[in-house]
């Protein structure tokens, strides 16, 4: 028996509720060579975040004090790489700040998971 792609669709749906996965892509951002935050309408009270970098390396940081800078502040994240661990509490996600690595925008899509509710 060969299931039909919207049968697929909605047996991964029904996965994806039973284990509690939260994710949906919530927020596009193009990174510039200013630093950009992520936008606390879409993240209010998400407990964890994906990353995925496309178009140009990142520099970011997360401590809600240091900017970082193409020049050599931050932490780089690769382009075409998808990342799960690094935004991983809701104070990371609200102090995350980014900018491009060198002369080209980069965009970042960015998936929120929510708090289960019992």
């Amino acid at each position: 028996m060969k299931l039909k792609r919207w049968e697929w669709l909605i047996i991964a749906g029904l996965i994806a509720v039973m284990f509690g996965i939260a994710y949906a892509v919530d927020e596009k951002i193009t990174v510039s060579y200013t630093a950009k935050s992520l936008t606390a309408a879409s993240y209010t009270n998400a407990t964890r975040a994906i990353i995925s970098v496309s178009g140009n390396d990142i520099k970011f940081t997360t401590d809600g004090v240091t900017v970082p800078t193409s020049g050599g502040v931050g932490v780089v994240l690769k382009k075409d790489l998808v990342y799960t661990d690094i935004l991983i509490s809701n104070t990371a996600i609200k102090n995350f700040k980014a900018v491009r690595a060198s002369d080209t925008d980069a965009v970042i899509n960015i998936s929120y998971q929510w708090p289960q509710r019992l």
